[in-house]
């Protein structure tokens, strides 16, 4: 009598264990990239609205100078924006204008500072 031919039982259950494995390593993978694309968006959501308040205070610089600040949504409150005047011994004034992300689940980003000098004639 020939010996039988396809897979034991131990064969099986120790390729459903690898395949197992396999399948939650790609989704811990996945959870893990769906977190970092959510951080991305809030950090470009943040970007774009500083960059469209430093743009506005930069045309109107000369003007109007006052110091305030706002906050940045998107579904909720995600950062805040505050800026401040000085002047500068030359006719120029300094823009600081610190973004202060929202402490949202970790990491939780330090507040960073951008400073412009505005030459005004």
């Amino acid at each position: 009598m020939g010996r039988p031919t396809g897979f034991t039982l131990l064969e099986v259950l120790v390729a459903l264990v690898v395949l197992t494995l396999g399948l939650l390593g790609l989704i811990a993978q996945t959870a893990s990239l769906a977190r970092a694309l959510a951080r991305v968006r809030r950090a470009e959501t943040i970007t774009t609205a500083a960059a469209s308040r430093l743009e506005q205070l930069r045309a109107t610089g000369c003007v109007a100078r006052a110091d305030g600040g706002e906050v940045v949504q998107a579904g909720s409150v995600i950062a805040r924006l505050d800026w401040s005047w000085s002047a500068a011994a030359d006719s120029s004034h300094s823009l600081r204008l610190v973004v202060t992300p929202r402490a949202m689940p970790l990491p939780v980003f330090p507040p960073e500072t951008l400073t412009m000098l505005l030459p005004c004639r």
